[in-house]
């Protein structure tokens, strides 16, 4: 009867320890809850490394705000585009403003900059009063988000993201400058670069109308030509309303970039009168007339001829 007690007893223990490990198995063990959200740095060695961010996975399938899920960024974006809201998150660990970024649209991850092997040395913010770090429209009916770099310094390097078919693709990854504008007055924005900024006087800036076709950004020879032609009815009207040295630069700069200076000398007796101004006065417009005489400025002859697509590949593979 000992012997029966003794051998119920070790059973009786032996049913609570199996009980007890199985308990603890389906238990998660508990781990620190996520940084929380951190407001926009004005010093990007407060941010942690790019490394620490969780993969886009991660993101996509958990439940937790995103803001949790991607702890540590140094600025969010947030805009409006067809009706949907779009948030931009950027880390640092560089000397720039950022050196990544991610995408989400509705709160739903759409692209990593990491993760699609963006390399670059560093972003820099469009807008330093409204704190605004990229731009964001709609062009060719899409939303468009684009980002300045550094890369290009003291030029331009650009990255420009579009949604095609419900997912942001990279368009652009090039060392131009980019604006939009509505070329032909149809309410449509077109897109268009140039290799440099230009300089004063006599040196502008050279953009080219480009269009989207086979996944790149194609230049458009004659729309880019019927730009600069609209252009230079636009700015001649402007001088003639405002004679003034900014205004006359930019008349100038247009017959340049279409190589008709010669036109340009033809005309200066009005363009003198409509700035109340007379040859060798020492004026604005004699001084333009003294340059173009004297041929001080970089030709740019044939220059239409010579575009290339845009590239939209990473700068540093």
């Amino acid at each position: 009867m000992r012997f029966m007690s003794f051998m119920i007893i070790l059973m009786f223990l032996a049913g609570c320890s199996s009980s007890g490990e199985t308990g603890n198995a389906g238990q998660a063990i508990p781990t620190d809850n996520p940084a929380s959200v951190e407001q926009a740095s004005p010093s990007p060695s407060a941010s942690p490394a790019v490394s620490t961010s969780p993969s886009v996975e991660a993101v996509t399938t958990g439940n937790a705000p995103i803001e949790e899920q991607y702890p540590g960024f140094v600025h969010k974006d947030s805009f409006e585009l067809n009706g949907q809201t779009y948030e931009v998150y950027y880390w640092n660990s560089g000397d720039f403003d950022y050196t990544q970024f991610v995408v989400a649209r509705n709160r739903e991850l759409l692209f990593d900059s990491k993760q699609k092997g963006l390399s670059f040395e560093g972003g820099v913010k469009l807008d330093q009063t409204k704190s605004i770090w990229a731009k964001a429209l709609i062009q060719n009916g899409r939303p468009t988000l684009l980002f300045s770099l550094a890369d290009n310094r003291p030029e331009s390097a650009t990255i420009v993201l579009e949604e095609i078919e419900g997912k942001l693709q990279v368009t652009v990854n090039d060392e131009v400058l980019l604006t939009y504008e509505d070329v032909d007055q149809d309410g449509e924005l077109e897109l268009l670069a140039s290799p440099y900024s230009g300089q004063v006087p006599l040196g502008p800036a050279l953009f080219a109308v480009y269009e989207f076709r086979d996944n790149q950004y194609i230049p458009n020879r004659a729309r880019t030509q019927q730009y600069y032609e609209n252009q230079l009815v636009i700015e001649e009207q402007h001088y003639k309303a405002e004679p003034e040295e900014s205004t006359f630069e930019s008349l100038m700069d247009v017959y340049l970039i279409l190589d008709r200076l010669d036109e340009a000398e033809a005309k200066f007796p009005e363009y003198y009168k409509w700035a109340g101004q007379t040859a060798g006065d020492g004026g604005f417009v004699s001084v333009y007339h003294k340059l173009i005489e004297a041929g001080s400025y970089d030709p740019v002859k044939g220059w239409m001829d010579k575009l290339k697509p845009l590239d939209h590949t990473s700068l540093h593979q």
